[in-house]
């Protein structure tokens, strides 16, 4: 599919048949949400954040915090970046809540490490559920192939 500013065919996050960027863009009209890509690791600028990306996803564990969707112009985390509260079961995996990635960061970090550390939820988008063979689906977006080094 294409997105609002990538007209390149590329992977997006449906629910419902409707794309994720849109359903949050509608309900946040004001914050420019619609034409976020996902977190495509083999689009990632930096292959550090690339990896981040594929390990959060590839996660199995508790709750961790997934970036979802990207700013298409840097594809990079430092821009607009869009994340995910996940908590995964044996048979489910929730997104309990999404987000705007606020985490505060200098030249001086490692600032991988700090993705996810402060965000501003999303109260008005409610919890994704997904039956983990569905949510398998999404390895597509989350499988390194082939990206740039840094």
């Amino acid at each position: 599919m294409e997105s609002k500013y990538v007209k390149a065919e590329h992977p997006i996050i449906l629910v419902d048949g409707i794309s994720l960027d849109k359903i949050i863009d509608e309900q946040y009209p004001d914050r420019f949400f619609l034409g976020l890509i996902p977190t495509i690791v083999d689009w990632m600028t930096l292959r550090k954040e690339a990896y981040l990306v594929q390990r959060r996803f590839n996660t199995s564990q508790g709750i961790h915090i997934l970036p979802i969707l990207m700013c298409p112009d840097d594809c990079d985390l430092t821009c607009t970046l869009i994340v995910a509260e996940v908590e995964v079961s044996e048979k489910l995996v929730k997104w309990k809540r999404i987000g705007v990635d606020t985490s505060r960061y200098d030249e001086s970090c490692v600032y991988e490490e700090y993705i996810g550390t402060e965000v501003e939820w999303l109260d008005k988008i409610p919890e994704l559920i997904f039956r983990k063979e569905d949510y398998e689906q999404l390895n597509i977006i989350y499988t390194l192939n082939e990206i740039q080094d840094e």
